[in-house]
């Protein structure tokens, strides 16, 4: 063999025994995690869902959960009490209240709203009924304490109390602060619980009476 043909011959043998000697790429702790994560671990875009929406009328504001719908009681003469607002997890009688856009059903032929606008609640149901009493009445010294408009206010508690009328298991009742210097008020509210799960709803209400703003 020429001597120029093995030169090269001998370069050639060199560089392979060098390629096969060289180490394998490495892979990296950042391509193993690439490679390996599934599409759940990517940060999720879609948004949270909200328990509560901001809900209004008659110049009392508050936050509800979702699943309580606003009805707009029948119309009562002003000389007499009667509700303001209902809210409830049940459809009410279309004779007692309209759609919170509606127009409302007038009063009957004594001046009054129905006195209860369902007649029964289903498991885990709630229904809340935000009255005027007309005149100024003394708030009660009795039961829990709780904050509510800016003011302290007394929450009662019955069971079954009124509500056993509808099927409720839990009758609860607060006079609410109206920002008047003595404790006096014409705003009360009553709702009407039913179980098994009293601990939730009633979670749900006292979280509704603490977001709730009058005439401010």
């Amino acid at each position: 063999m020429p001597r120029r043909s093995r030169r090269f011959l001998l370069l050639a043998l060199a560089a392979a025994s060098l390629a096969a000697c060289a180490p394998a790429p490495t892979t990296t702790l950042t391509d193993t995690l690439l490679q390996t994560a599934s599409p759940t671990d990517a940060p999720s875009d879609s948004p949270s869902v909200a328990t509560t929406v901001p809900d209004a009328a008659n110049g009392i504001s508050f936050e509800r959960p979702v699943q309580w719908t606003r009805w707009q009681p029948n119309q009562h003469n002003p000389i007499n009490d009667g509700p303001l607002i209902y809210l409830s997890t049940d459809p009410v009688l279309a004779a007692c209240a309209t759609a919170a856009d509606a127009t409302a059903n007038p009063p009957d032929a004594q001046g009054r709203a129905c006195a209860w606008p369902l007649t029964s609640l289903s498991a885990n149901g709630v229904f809340v009924n935000w009255l005027t009493s007309r005149i100024l009445d003394p708030r009660p010294s009795a039961g829990e304490a709780i904050a509510m408009n800016g003011e302290n206010a007394r929450l009662q508690t019955e069971r079954p109390g009124s509500c056993a009328k509808i099927g409720a298991d839990e009758t609860i009742s607060v006079w609410v602060p109206i920002g008047q210097p003595t404790p006096l008020s014409n705003v009360w509210v009553v709702a009407c619980l039913r179980g098994p799960d009293l601990a939730t709803t009633e979670a749900q209400l006292r979280a509704m009476l603490a977001s709730a703003v009058l005439g401010k």
